[in-house]
């Protein structure tokens, strides 16, 4: 089918066309049965508002969007890719620039490491992929200050981080900003995003095309609640039993 006929489809008998949130939905993909299908429609399309995200995936913002941030000034609207600067400042640089870069094994682990070969931001994080996790993310001042100490220890003034702006989002509205474009991709062939048995990655080609299509069927939704607690007399939050009467409450 065309891929917004793939869409109603999926809308009508399962949830939606497949989105990808992470490495871990990926593998699963890659795992799925083909038979003998090369590739096939997934949920990510362009629509046109770009946004700053991470590259590991899963925001955990309602919009989507990179909450924290530390620019050293606005971003050029002409760069996507992002980097941090040895004051702990970010820059936006454009993508095809050459630097050194800092991967980690998960967000949010203290697992951090620098690679000091000159890379552009993708091939950087597709060499994270490949060798730790992903290219480091920075959720908070805590994390940034810990980027900022290991990639202070080296010479170079300028390492790529995680943060990439672009203008593709989900089918399901899943804040997801996980991307795993063949090397040579997205190359403006279309707005939908085509997955590829083989090498396993995505590729951008015009939804008016016929092709298979992966469709969600399990639907899952994450809430994130915040709490505001008050007590009229002292209260020790580090004590144990008080956390445990709170998390349960």
């Amino acid at each position: 089918m065309t891929w917004n006929n793939a869409q109603t489809y999926c809308r009508e008998n399962h949830i939606d066309l497949a989105t990808i949130r992470n490495r871990d939905d990926m593998t699963k993909l890659a795992k799925t049965p083909s038979d003998g299908v090369s590739s096939a429609w997934i949920g990510l399309k362009k629509n046109g508002v770009a946004s700053w995200q991470w590259s590991v995936g899963e925001t955990q913002t309602s919009d989507g969007l990179v909450n924290y941030t530390n620019w050293a000034s606005s971003p050029d609207s002409s760069h996507d890719c992002g980097g941090m600067r040895d004051d702990g400042k970010w820059l936006s640089a454009p993508c095809g620039n050459l630097n050194p870069f800092v991967c980690q094994e998960d967000k949010g682990s203290s697992k951090m490491y620098v690679v000091l070969e000159a890379m552009s931001w993708r091939q950087a994080r597709a060499h994270c992929q490949l060798n730790y996790g992903d290219l480091v993310s920075v959720m908070n001042v805590i994390e940034n200050q810990a980027v900022q100490q290991i990639a202070g220890n080296f010479p170079p003034t300028f390492f790529w981080i995680g943060v990439f702006k672009d203008e593709w989002k989900w089918s399901d509205g899943s804040y997801s900003s996980y991307r795993h474009w063949e090397s040579t991709q997205p190359n403006n062939d279309g707005i939908c995003t085509l997955y590829y048995t083989s090498p396993k990655t995505m590729w951008d080609r015009g939804c008016t095309s016929a092709f298979p299509f992966y469709c969600s069927t399990v639907l899952v939704r994450r809430h994130i609640v915040s709490v505001k607690m008050r007590s009229n007399s002292i209260v020790d939050f580090s004590d144990s039993a008080v956390s445990k009467a709170i998390l349960s409450q």
